[in-house]
């Protein structure tokens, strides 16, 4: 079985095997405004890259606690996996709807919900299907570790079938290989004839940020990696 996850993970993360074989996460955020609050994030190994957190969706969550007005309205997370940055959203007062092609990550992240004290709506949604009515009227969609392959085409249509005019996408992506950054550069290509803006962010406050959490909550090995990417796209 250990084998088995490691096979799984080491090709496509930089995430320690210690936070990827834990079953449950307890995550401390500590917003730039309002009390610090817990995530308790639970895994599931079995289910693949789909049920295990993911460096780029912690990144993405304390880069929101650091700045939550990057976040209005509506938030719509896809490929959300475990779900922690849409979690992380939710406890900073959006409405969010968790969306996933696998059920069963579903399924886990609502329990990390609940066990969090947190309300969010899920929906599973493959994007080689059409969008559900369940995730229209987005203000904001976020999005951490979705590009692995060279083929983005599925993940455009996607994201040009849900962001509405004036929607706004955060974006996060970890280059893992050659076919991971052909990809990146075909979805930001693609994303420049449908999207009115698309520009680089910062991720530095929240490398910081998680250099400093104590031992108990597995900070990244590498956050200074130049290979982790941000991006704003507003329709």
């Amino acid at each position: 079985y250990t084998m088995g996850l490691r096979a799984e993970l080491a090709p496509r993360s930089f995430d320690s095997l210690e936070r990827a074989e834990a079953k449950r996460l307890q995550l401390t955020f500590a917003p730039s405004v309002g009390k610090k609050f817990r995530l308790a994030v639970h895994q599931d190994a079995s289910l693949g890259i789909a049920g295990v957190l993911y460096d780029c969706a912690l990144l993405l969550a304390r880069r929101l606690v650091e700045e939550p007005r990057l976040l209005s309205g509506k938030v719509v997370e896809i490929g959300c996996g475990t779900g922690c940055a849409g979690l992380a959203a939710a406890a900073l007062g959006a409405e969010v709807l968790l969306t996933d092609r696998s059920e069963r990550a579903l399924q886990v992240a609502k329990q990390s919900a609940k066990e969090s004290g947190l309300t969010v709506s899920c929906q599973r949604w493959d994007w080689a299907d059409p969008l559900p009515l369940e995730c229209r009227g987005a203000s904001t969609v976020i999005a951490t570790d979705v590009v692995y392959s060279e083929d983005v085409s599925a993940l455009l249509k996607a994201l040009e079938a849900l962001a509405a005019p004036g929607c706004v996408v955060l974006l996060v992506a970890k280059v893992r290989s050659p076919a991971s950054l052909a990809g990146l550069r075909s979805l930001l290509n693609g994303a420049s004839h449908s999207f009115k803006e698309c520009v680089p962010l910062s991720l530095q406050p929240a490398a910081q940020a998680t250099l400093q959490l104590a031992a108990k909550d597995l900070p990244l090995p590498d956050v200074q990696d130049k290979a982790v990417y941000f991006y704003r796209l507003v329709r």
